[in-house]
């Protein structure tokens, strides 16, 4: 799904579930939520680590990054931002300092993020 895409898709699904559960979607509703979703992000990547009383999985962190997203892009949606196009107005510029080097190899360090390495 582009993000202009998913941006109105994710808009539709949002206030259908507003109008399920009698959700007043303001503007600070919806920034307050990309906290919340932020924190429960935080707390399922500290508990996949290893670093929390709680357990989580790989698939819980995945669905927490996609609520992120999701209020990122409803946000951009509200606002009136192509992100698309914000993005590249924003990264693409450093696009001409990339080299092969940079497109291939580990997302990550080993070790970065976790006491013990990379658990995967």
């Amino acid at each position: 799904m582009e993000l202009r895409a998913a941006q109105t898709e994710v808009e539709a699904i949002s206030r259908a579930y507003a109008r399920i559960h009698g959700i007043d979607r303001t503007d600070d509703w919806l920034l307050l939520k990309l906290g919340e979703e932020i924190g429960e992000l935080t707390q399922a990547y500290l508990a996949q680590t290893g670093r929390s009383r709680r357990s989580a999985t790989e698939a819980d962190v995945t669905d927490e990054l996609a609520d992120v997203l999701a209020h990122v892009l409803l946000i951009a949606e509200r606002r009136g931002v192509d992100l698309s196009s914000a993005l590249e107005s924003k990264w693409g510029q450093w696009r001409h300092l990339v080299i092969e080097q940079d497109r291939s190899g580990p997302a990550r360090s080993p070790g970065v993020g976790t006491a013990e390495g990379d658990r995967s």
